[in-house]
């Protein structure tokens, strides 16, 4: 009888301890590299890595090819998150009237030599549970696939490349996708 006492007792314990642990626990550790910190901004590695995966595979169902990863479109993208949630805002265009053009100009001015187009998703929340990156990705394109623009961007078979930047700040999240297609002649130029 002392041992069945003795386990119940153990049991109500494990049990109660596992009520008392956040809901995605375990999920996403904040400590092993899946986010990098800047200026208190967090980039989940991770999500914007799934974010291309699923991109590539809607353009897959559509008989397209898959985008290909561009660092300068990365960086562009993530330093846009980064901007929105810095300056309170949620626009193609910043408060500085800077457009997806400009800001890959400002990046590298090189590579937009060699960009024939490009174009810009963008994402914004604060409700998303960030802590299951699968879904909070699939939530992000799932919802970028049912909007008509968002969708042609995607869905472009102009488009050769691809950057993804994702920026978290508290219970904000701000994402970017930056599409290009590489070409021989400068943006904007026939």
């Amino acid at each position: 009888m002392k041992s069945t006492a003795k386990g119940a007792v153990a049991l109500a314990v494990m049990a109660l301890s596992l009520f008392c642990l956040p809901a995605a626990w375990g999920q996403l550790r904040t400590h092993s590299g899946a986010f990098k910190k800047a200026g208190g901004i967090q980039h989940p590695k991770d999500m914007e890595r799934r974010i291309f995966q699923l991109t590539n595979e809607a353009r897959r169902k559509h008989g397209l090819p898959a985008l290909e990863p561009d660092d300068t479109l990365t960086a562009t993208a993530r330093k846009h998150s980064d901007d929105m949630l810095k300056r309170e805002y949620f626009s193609h265009t910043s408060p500085d009237g800077k457009t997806i053009v400009d800001r890959l100009k400002d990046e590298k001015p090189a590579v937009v030599k060699t960009m024939g187009r490009a174009g810009e998703n963008i994402f914004g929340s604060s409700k998303l549970d960030y802590s299951d990156v699968k879904t909070a990705a699939r939530s992000i394109v799932d919802g970028w696939m049912i909007s008509p623009g968002h969708r042609a961007n995607i869905l472009n078979p102009g488009y050769t490349h691809l950057g993804v930047g994702v920026s978290i700040l508290g219970t904000e999240c701000r994402a970017t996708q930056n599409f290009g297609q590489k070409m021989k002649f400068p943006l904007g130029e026939p």
